[in-house]
């Protein structure tokens, strides 16, 4: 009986590990596509900042002031980007299935914010842009 149950126990225990590890990696998944959604974007964010950028050293408009703004904006997104980039680390194997789960939520995070900065930033400065090129 005491072999049976400590077997039955055992069976319990890994399957949670299972589906933890599952769960790790549908999450890392998502945090992926994000990924690749941000970096789709960042190839419109560079050219919305050389353009903001070119506006500003020309001194083409008499109020400058929304372009920096934007431009700086843009700028910021994209430096959040790098870093989190340069900080993340999908190899999570060496941490318990519950630390992982903790880092990968907290990842799937940021990297939503990063996505909702870089896509505001991105949108703004289309507008703005649309805007200066009809004047």
């Amino acid at each position: 009986m005491k072999k049976t149950s400590i077997a039955l126990f055992a069976a319990i225990i890994l399957s949670g590990c299972g589906d933890k590890r599952a769960e790790q990696k549908a999450i890392l998944s998502d945090i992926l596509k994000i990924h690749e959604k941000v970096m789709s974007d960042d190839e419109q964010l560079t050219k919305n900042k050389m353009q903001l950028d070119t506006i500003i050293k020309g001194n083409k408009l008499p109020k400058l002031d929304s372009a920096k703004l934007l431009s700086s904006k843009l700028g910021a997104a994209d430096s959040v980007m790098d870093k989190w980039m340069h900080d993340f680390e999908p190899d999570q194997t060496k941490k318990s299935t519950g630390d992982a789960l903790v880092y990968m939520n907290a990842q799937k995070k940021q990297i939503m914010a990063i996505d909702s900065q870089l896509s505001t930033a991105v949108k703004e400065s289309n507008q703005y842009l649309l805007k200066v090129k009809t004047k």
